[in-house]
């Protein structure tokens, strides 16, 4: 649509044990919602390895007026957005946004508590139309203790997408070198200054 993956009009996240989807509609025109789902343990999504996932139900949309103009969400890591992949994936839990979709100021500040020792954290910022270089300094990660809190100052308003990563401490490759990162969550962020 207008050069963008549909994908980026919809929006997936679990809430409790409901998956939830919105979808964003880009046009009148009809749609096709196919949700692929597959159990997938923590250990086998961490080795890295492609995972197939198997097509559980097709939804028709039928969007028949547009009330505003949708925009794709921001590009951001593939698959649900909100804090219960952390949770389920890293024993994280979300003290501050338990939501997919945080609307705030100028700074936000989320923060979580690791249930175990976990390496490192890094967040990347995303927006349309911008190039995520300029964002990569509004981004800060701080660990103290078993609390990690996840600092950003926006320059602007506007609607971002947060991707947060991280790695286990103990996790090596058999070469001697570290893990590489793996996407933990992500959030959708309204900014209004």
């Amino acid at each position: 649509m207008n050069g963008y993956n549909l994908k980026r009009f919809v929006m997936q996240s679990v809430i409790g044990d409901s998956a939830i989807f919105r979808v964003h509609c880009p046009s009148t025109r009809s749609l096709l919602l196919d949700i692929f789902a597959n159990a997938v343990s923590p250990g086998h999504y961490l080795t890295g390895q492609p995972i197939k996932f198997k097509s559980i139900c097709k939804f028709k949309i039928i969007c028949e007026k547009l009330n505003v103009i949708m925009v794709p969400l921001p590009e951001c890591a593939s698959g649900e957005w909100g804090p219960a992949k952390a949770y389920r994936l890293f024993g994280l839990i979300p003290l501050t946004h338990e939501d997919a979709i945080i609307n705030c100021g100028r700074i936000l500040e989320i923060n979580f508590r690791m249930m175990k020792p976990l390496a490192e954290f890094v967040a990347s910022l995303h927006k349309n139309r911008v190039d995520d270089r300029n964002l990569q300094g509004q981004c800060q990660t701080l660990i103290r203790g078993d609390i990690v809190r996840i600092q950003v100052d926006f320059y602007e308003d506007g609607q971002y997408g947060l991707d947060i990563y991280t790695r286990e401490n103990s996790s090596t490759i058999p070469n001697g070198g570290k893990q590489l990162l793996t996407h933990c969550c992500k959030y959708l962020i309204n900014v209004r200054m």
